[in-house]
């Protein structure tokens, strides 16, 4: 009998531990309600004309409550969520989602080159305005049209946000390697959240080209460094966030080879390796694209964009299949690699 006092006691303090504990960190242990929904949507997105589901209806033990945008007459959802990590009760809504997927024929009117995307599995951006491009002159006229679609949206709702993703399509794909996964090779995705503004084509474009250029550089890629300047090229080796490359001399001091760039710390482009060795003054001969060069080991590499098969990327030393350590089929060779084959110790950084 006194076992089950104690027990019961335990179970008091516990709970009531838990609610002090509830109260002084902030969580909210009670659901929202009616009231609360409408306050959530006027002050997240300043609706106001709208009407409340009556009572909220239970799903995967979360209350529900439908909303409906009256303005736009867009029907959307608003959840009351419970999460002791998350302040307890709190809202979500899927409203961003639900208007742009709702207005998309209005809103990409004319602009047969986007779509509307479904994201909804990532929580920040779950819808996206999608286009894809060939060339900058063809990048201008698509952040042109984007200003426009951003620009409709914002009348519907001035405090939406919603992301872009831009796919770069190479029209030279098929000849530098037909086998080559394209999500690899030609998926140049790019996410911003953006809400309409001033010269928020400019922006996007201008975020887009440091992309465009950087890739056209990196890689090496003849149709696309025809389409960019020297002044291009010199504004994104200055890009603050840029990777750049030293090599590591016998007595621990760094020479910097300015022109050269990677993506990662652990490894460079056939592209930027091309420029590397010709700094360096290794006998290359050929393109960057597809070129030879001479070890200091005697034997003779090849590299191309064309050297892949269902087996992985791999270059010809003496004219035999070397297949590299690359994890993703697109083209790079690791600094452990090239300090194998050139004995150049490499700083990526």
């Amino acid at each position: 009998m006194r076992l089950i006092v104690y027990k019961k006691r335990f179970i008091v303090m516990a709970t009531a531990l838990m609610l002090i504990a509830v109260i002084l960190t902030g969580c909210r242990i009670i659901p929202h309600s009616r009231f609360n929904v409408r306050q959530y949507v006027f002050k997240k997105y300043g609706l106001w004309n709208v009407s409340i589901s009556k009572e909220s209806e239970e799903k995967e033990g979360a209350d529900v409550w439908t909303v409906v945008d009256k303005k736009n007459d867009v029907e959307f959802s608003v959840t009351d969520l419970f999460n002791l990590g998350h302040d307890g009760y709190y809202l979500t809504d899927d409203y961003e989602y639900s208007l742009v997927m709702n207005k998309s024929d209005i809103l990409l009117d004319g602009f047969d080159e986007f779509e509307c995307v479904d994201n909804s599995d990532n929580p920040y951006y779950p819808v996206k305005f999608e286009f894809h491009y060939k060339n900058l002159a063809d990048l201008r006229k698509r952040c042109d049209e984007l200003e426009e679609i951003y620009r409709r949206l914002s009348k519907m709702n001035s405090e939406v946000a919603v992301t872009y993703s831009s796919i770069l399509d190479f029209s030279f794909k098929d000849e530098v390697n037909d086998k080559l996964p394209d999500v690899y090779l030609d998926d140049a995705d790019i996410s911003f959240k953006k809400s309409c503004g001033k010269n928020v084509g400019d922006e996007i474009y201008d975020e887009i080209k440091l992309y465009y250029v950087w890739h056209a550089y990196n890689y090496q890629w003849p149709v696309l460094l025809d389409d960019i300047t020297e002044k291009d090229i010199e504004e994104m080796l200055a890009y603050e966030h840029m990777i750049h490359v030293s090599v590591v001399n016998a007595d621990e001091t760094e020479e910097l080879i300015p022109d050269v760039i990677s993506y990662r710390c652990w490894e460079l482009t056939f592209g930027s390796l091309y420029l590397l060795l010709k700094e360096k003054g290794f006998d290359v001969t050929g393109y960057a694209t597809h070129y030879t060069v001479l070890a200091p080991s005697g034997i003779e590499y090849e590299f191309s964009y064309d050297f892949y098969d269902g087996d992985g990327i791999y270059v010809l030393a003496d004219g035999e299949k070397t297949f590299l350590r690359n994890y993703d089929d697109d083209f790079y060779i690791s600094t452990e690699e090239i300090e194998e084959f050139f004995g150049l110790d490499l700083n990526v950084r």
